[in-house]
């Protein structure tokens, strides 16, 4: 009889971002193998004074009618929920952390999920940094299994665009990209990504034939957008905001690097960066920095490289002297993450009698 599990999950589609893909994409690979139940949400975080408790009642009755060998929390805010569910129906209950789930600064907070992690069954780290942040809150690392998130290389199998579809993304970001180097960032525009620092340091020292382009909109975008007009650079950088999921293949299909400038925030991470597999499995090399889970997520040196986090000269040499065969770079992420072998990862271990750390 094919192994039951219950995935619980706060982040699901139609709802956009990098847990939605994950959770979406990890429950479809279990429902390939396995008999699978989940509770999802695709509500914002003010709903889950509603949806904590309406998981543990449909959970536990889920549990007294099926014989449900293991529950499965897609992250870590989750696990007080998964502790009550483990003493009320002895399944076994794991968890996923991702990062800010694990180091957000609250008090209250770090007085409770981690604590609750550390008497969970197992804990999936997406990176070492992440199993880094675990150990330092006690949770004990024979627990841990370190696991990246996977890439569907069927979703990135990008064409190179014709004159048409250049001239139609110059419509949309109101700069000329012909003959141009382009960089791409695409992403919620929050401090930790340091897309404002890189347009304040880094844009202005390269040459005029550069263009930026940024895609995504978030608490920066006005920051970003004040930047871009103090520093003159309306004719080189193009502020986007949120795009349409077929835009954004289309810009990374057109892009020639992609740019994940990541700066420290204090009780903030950067778990593993998803983002820098797409743009791999699209065969755009990554330049990102040498930071939190970017450090799993980009292979130096062979898919990208890893700069020196705020070294504005090494972000301009890395840019300027960057030369990655397109198809290389899709065959190592592809191969290195595509969703079916991390899926059997997770399974070894989930449905594991013992073992340690794999780091």
């Amino acid at each position: 009889m094919k192994p039951l599990i219950l995935f619980i999950t706060r982040n699901y589609p139609p709802k956009v971002g990098g847990l939605e893909i994950y959770s979406y994409h990890l429950i479809r690979q279990f429902e390939k193998s396995c008999r699978v139940f989940k509770i999802t949400s695709s509500r914002s975080r003010r709903h889950l004074v509603w949806f904590l408790p309406f998981c543990l009642i449909k959970a536990v009755r889920l549990c007294r009618r099926h014989p449900i060998h293991c529950i499965h929390l897609c992250d870590g805010l989750l696990a007080p929920i998964g502790l009550v569910l483990k003493h009320l129906t002895g399944a076994r209950v794991t968890a996923s952390v991702h990062g800010l789930d694990v180091t957000y600064p609250r008090a209250i907070y770090q007085l409770i999920v981690p604590r609750c992690l550390s008497r969970l069954d197992l804990i999936f780290c997406g990176s070492r940094h992440g199993l880094e942040q675990c150990i330092r809150r006690r949770i004990p690392p024979h627990k841990c299994r370190v696991v990246p998130y996977g890439i569907d290389p069927a979703e990135f199998d990008l064409q190179l665009p014709d004159l048409s579809g250049l001239r139609e993304i110059e419509a949309l970001t109101g700069i000329d990209l012909r003959d141009r180097k382009i960089l791409l960032t695409v992403g919620r525009l929050v401090p930790r990504k340091g897309v404002a620092w890189f347009v304040s340091q880094i844009v202005p020292r390269l040459d005029k034939d550069y263009r930026y382009i940024i895609a995504g909109g978030g608490p920066d975008f006005q920051t970003v957008k004040d930047l871009i007009e103090k520093h003159g650079l309306a004719d080189r950088v193009a502020l986007l905001g949120k795009v349409p999921n077929a835009t954004r293949l289309r810009l990374m299909s057109l892009a020639d690097l992609f740019i994940m400038p990541n700066i420290r925030i204090p009780g903030d991470m950067e778990g593993f960066g998803i983002a820098a597999l797409e743009a791999g499995s699209s065969g755009l090399p990554v330049i990102a920095s040498n930071l939190d889970g970017l450090r799993d997520a980009v292979i130096d040196g062979v898919t990208g490289h890893l700069v020196e986090e705020r070294n504005a000269e090494h972000y301009v040499d890395a840019i300027r002297h960057c030369q990655f065969d397109r198809q290389a770079v899709r065959s190592v992420v592809n191969q290195k993450f595509n969703w079916p072998d991390i899926a059997a990862r997770y399974k070894a271990f989930l449905f594991e009698t013992s073992g340690g750390t794999d780091a």
